[in-house]
């Protein structure tokens, strides 16, 4: 019965969070916060990829950074936030990779989650900061490697200085995602693998 169970808890779970994303990719000012126009968006996106990782594993992982990846790609089509959205979210590469692997990544780290709740809490904070990261590093990267002469122009820079503009205008983004993953993944990731722990017994 437990195997039975852990697969039906895994499905509605993942049907949940594939909900959620779809949500949040798709309705304005949900999961994509664009505060300064021309400026890159703030998401929180990366929350629900982040906990269903943690939850579900690095496969399960995976699969929900690809959605999230996947919803970026089509909104670069169908309702970009910004002209770098449209240059660089409409390669599959960039707008699909980074987000497959902060599932991926989460889920392998979570693996690793100690039992003491202290620890475990700060672990997941520190799986969120990484996982977070990951994506915006890539997504910088990417964009240099793919980009670079058609983004420094939008930037205004030469394609020297481009990985140099793009880290400040990530910079405010950047933060205010790190520090709402680190606080409410844990927040929210623990009373659900409470649940999972307590159901499954």
């Amino acid at each position: 019965m437990k195997p039975r169970f852990l697969n039906t808890y895994r499905m509605s779970i993942l049907a949940v969070l594939t909900a959620l994303l779809l949500i949040q990719g798709f309705v304005p000012m949900v999961g994509n916060l664009t505060l300064i126009p021309g400026l890159p968006a703030i998401t929180t996106i990366h929350l629900t990829v982040i906990i269903g990782a943690i939850i579900l594993g690095p496969r399960d992982g995976a699969i929900l950074g690809a959605i999230w990846g996947i919803t970026s790609l089509i909104r670069a089509y169908v309702m970009p936030t910004d002209p770098l959205a449209i240059l660089i979210f409409r390669n599959p590469i960039i707008a699909i990779l980074p987000r497959l692997l902060v599932g991926l990544i989460a889920g392998s780290l979570a693996v690793k989650l100690p039992r003491a709740p202290t620890k475990k809490t700060l672990m997941m904070g520190l799986i969120a900061i990484i996982s977070t990261m990951v994506n915006t590093g890539l997504v910088i990267g990417l964009t240099w490697l793919f980009y670079q002469h058609q983004a420094a122009g939008l930037y205004h820079t030469s394609a020297n200085q481009l990985i140099w503009v793009m880290l400040s205008a990530f910079t405010v983004n950047a933060t205010l995602e790190i520090i709402a993953a680190a606080i409410l993944v844990p927040a929210i990731a623990t009373p659900l693998l409470r649940f999972k722990r307590t159901t499954s017994k």
